[in-house]
């Protein structure tokens, strides 16, 4: 019997198109990558002729796209190598990076064939002044074989490149989104970029951040922000304590770390930049909510994408962690702090209630005095303060004499001002605390109570490793249904059983018994946790770095960034030196990216009511046991059904009926996010989400406020015609199979599909530490 063999077929515009598209999820991507070569070039022929004048020319019509410069442009040679070689680079130099580069992958001319099906590259060197022009069509393209038209033509003594990309039939360009596209990236650019004759660039950095009205401001130069962060920075403020900052001549550990921001308070979302060139939309963990520009030198993009890689994302950061705390010793100083809710979270969060001398509180009679002032009257005299609102209280304790404090009804205003009295002023409490006037025995208690106090101390132990609570029930003073009493060695819990939330969960017991358990943990975690959530272990610095060694386990980095880059051209190089196949070149190329791709279509959409029916309903009951509505921001534990499973990518919850927390849409993780990074969400955090362009970002902060999980989706289309975001109420549904994050209102059409549509969305997910350590 004889043995045959037969040929290994490729098809291989299939295969660019598919590595094309799996690399650049935006169809605009080529516009992209070609803009940014170009600009790269300008920057290599400046950086060895200073008296150089660049220029970037951008010509779009539906069905072509020019792009062209007059750059340091390429040899024969250099097209071989690098341009028309994926995963081949010319710029991992040290003259590329002194001049500055922004693309370092060598992704090259596979940009194009996600749309464009011919691409044509006329380029002289200002090196050699060599002059050549290729063209290759994509279904000619073969492998490793001769099959790019390549002619030398007479040079013309003007360097530079162009390239023509003829889109694919079928699928035209919309010329005024692609105008739109370019401005996002070559705004902040010193380089004229035209597109259609018409100049992008130019804009500065004041016009991309929202003004601050200036009521105080002070210019420093080598200011020291941390021990490891100086720079020169100006500093504006507003009545209001509104921030603006502007920061340059950063050096990071004392060497220069190359850039510029420019930030204001309240703005939540940061553009990067490096060189000047638009990177991706971002945002990071900030008391203040920090936003605007980071332009940085060091800022590493990812490839095909307009992402960050994890370091980039950290020492971003880092910079603003350590602004934070610069600002907010400054802010100590002013009177300005005492507007200044971004100051008091700050301050609570890392315990620096000494920096509270500026926040002014209420007194009985008189005028709100600053608490310094209040630390300087009570040396000698101590002063009554009051936790209440109770206007004949006040009255019988407060006299010309002896005024009366009377804390803040909200935090954190209320936890600065208490904090700061305590450990800097002579005060005694008015007598008003809440009381147990009654004590239910256990030998009263009915089965429902019973089992009712038997879960919610198993949850306090089991979820939240919250030791020895003990639940009884009784009557409580000041109409309370719920009385939470902390000491060092116990944590009592006494309920009202005649409060409505207490006779619905009882009822259940009895009347749907299988609905009880979920009831019961949706109680502990509206009504309860509130109350315990600072004695739980992990929201001290000791628990949440146990915590976090925890699930920082070994794992494969889950995103696509220079590593995978790196794999990239390793795998191509393996297979040009023929220690690969080309089968396997392909499907370890394929793999390296599709596993960060979420395709969500109507098929794996399902509603929320179908799958968790009771969480809306059990909000409803137990939403209003909580005195605090302005705890609703704050770290809060996910809503736990791990004895459900479901398939579904999407929930959603009807027009016709009630939302929940304000969302109508859930988005599932990936499953390698969920099974590398799922432990996180067992842990109380709080919510931030921010969109942009392409890209939403989803912001999880541990309750410790040690760090933080970032979720990065981006899609093919746009997100929404407007950049926003802000923080969220937490609503992270955890399943015994899925984890479901929330959509807001405000952007969830773009994840909904309809029809027939598939929703795509490229994935990216790590940790990331908020104290920079």
């Amino acid at each position: 019997m004889s043995t045959a063999f037969i040929p290994f077929a490729v098809d291989t515009s299939r295969v660019l198109e598919l590595l094309a598209k799996q690399i650049y999820q935006s169809p605009l991507a080529l516009l992209r990558e070609n803009t940014q070569n170009a600009f790269d070039a300008t920057l290599l022929r400046k950086h060895r002729d200073s008296d150089y004048q660049p220029l970037i020319e951008i010509e779009v019509t539906p069905q072509r796209v020019v792009v062209r410069d007059n750059g340091i442009g390429m040899t024969q040679g250099d097209l071989e190598r690098h341009f028309w070689q994926a995963g081949s680079s010319s710029k991992n130099t040290e003259e590329a990076r002194q001049a500055g580069v922004v693309g370092t992958f060598g992704i090259g001319a596979m940009a194009n064939f996600g749309i464009a099906d011919t691409l044509e590259v006329t380029t002289e060197s200002a090196i050699t002044g060599e002059r050549t022009k290729c063209i290759a069509k994509r279904d000619e393209l073969v492998f490793n074989q001769d099959c790019i038209a390549t002619e030398q033509l007479p040079p013309t003594g003007q360097p530079g490149t162009e390239i023509i990309a003829s889109i694919l039939p079928g699928t035209p360009l919309d010329v005024n989104k692609v105008k739109a596209y370019v401005a996002e990236f070559v705004s902040l650019l010193d380089t004229p970029v035209k597109v259609n004759g018409e100049c992008l660039s130019g804009q500065q950095l004041s016009d991309l951040v929202p003004p601050v009205s200036i009521a105080w401001s002070d210019d420093r130069t080598k200011e020291s922000i941390s021990s490891r962060f100086s720079a020169d920075i100006s500093i504006k403020l507003s009545n209001n304590a509104d921030i603006g900052l502007y920061v340059t001549n950063l050096k990071w550990n004392g060497m220069p770390l190359m850039g510029r921001l420019m930030l204001r308070s309240g703005v939540a979302t940061i553009r990067t930049f490096r060189s000047g060139f638009g990177l991706a939309t971002v945002s990071v963990g900030s008391s203040y909510q920090f936003g605007g520009v980071a332009d940085m030198q060091s800022f590493q993009p990812t490839a095909g994408r307009e992402a960050l890689t994890t370091d980039s994302m950290q020492l971003l950061q880092n910079v603003i962690s350590d602004l934070d705390q610069y600002i907010s010793l400054l802010m100590s100083t002013r009177p300005e702090a005492d507007s200044s809710t971004p100051f008091m979270q700050w301050v609570c969060a890392h315990k620096r209630y000494e920096l509270c001398g500026q926040l002014k509180i209420s007194m009985q009679p008189g005028e709100r005095a600053p608490l310094e002032e209040i630390k300087a009257r009570t040396a000698s005299v101590p002063m009554p303060m009051y936790d209440g609102a109770d206007q004949t209280i006040i009255a019988s304790y407060s006299s010309e004499d002896r005024p009366l404090l009377i804390l803040a009804r909200n935090n954190p205003r209320k936890q600065c001002e208490l904090n700061y009295l305590k450990l800097h002023c002579k005060v005694h409490a008015v007598d008003n605390a809440p009381r147990v006037d009654k004590t239910i025995s256990e030998k009263e208690w009915s089965n429902a109570q019973s089992a009712l106090a038997f879960r919610i101390q198993t949850i306090m132990e089991t979820d939240y490793f919250l030791h020895n609570p003990h639940v009884t029930f009784g009557t409580i003073s000041h109409g309370l249904t719920i009385l939470v009493e902390s000491k060092p060695e116990i944590t009592n819990i006494v309920l009202d059983p005649s409060g409505a939330a207490m006779a619905t969960i009882l009822g259940l017991y009895n009347t749907e018994y299988g609905a009880f358990g979920s009831m019961v943990k949706d109680f502990v975690r509206n009504a309860i946790f509130p109350k315990v959530a600072d004695k739980v272990p992990s929201s001290t610095r000791q628990g949440a770095e146990a915590f976090l060694r925890a699930i920082r386990k070994p794992r494969e980095i889950f995103e696509y960034e220079e590593t995978d880059t790196s794999n990239l051209s390793v795998i191509w190089s393996d297979y040009a030196e023929g220690r690969i196949s080309l089968s396997e070149a392909v499907t370890r190329s394929k793999s390296a990216v599709r596993s960060s791709v979420q395709v969500v279509d109507s098929g794996t959409a399902g509603n929320v009511t179908d799958v968790v029916p009771d969480v809306v309903r059990n909000e409803e009951a137990t939403r209003n046991t909580s005195e605090d509505d302005s705890a609703s921001l704050d770290a809060l534990p996910a809503i736990m059904r791990t004895d459900v499973s479901s398939s579904m990518k999407l929930l959603t919850i009807p027009s016709d009926q009630p939302a929940f927390r304000g969302y109508r849409c859930f988005i599932a993780l990936t499953e390698k996010a969920r099974s590398e990074m799922g432990d996180f969400f067992w842990q109380p955090h709080k919510t931030s989400i921010v969109w942009g362009g392409q890209k939403v970002l989803f912001i999880f902060l541990h309750h410790s406020g040690e760090f933080g999980l970032y979720y990065d989706l981006q899609t093919r289309d746009s997100i929404s015609q407007h950049s926003g975001g802000k923080a969220y109420q937490t609503s992270t549904m955890v399943l015994k199979n899925a984890i479901y994050i929330p959509v807001p209102e405000e952007i969830e059409s773009s994840f909904i599909p309809t029809g027939g549509e598939r929703k795509r969305f490229e994935v990216r997910c790590d940790l990331l530490r908020v104290d920079g350590k």
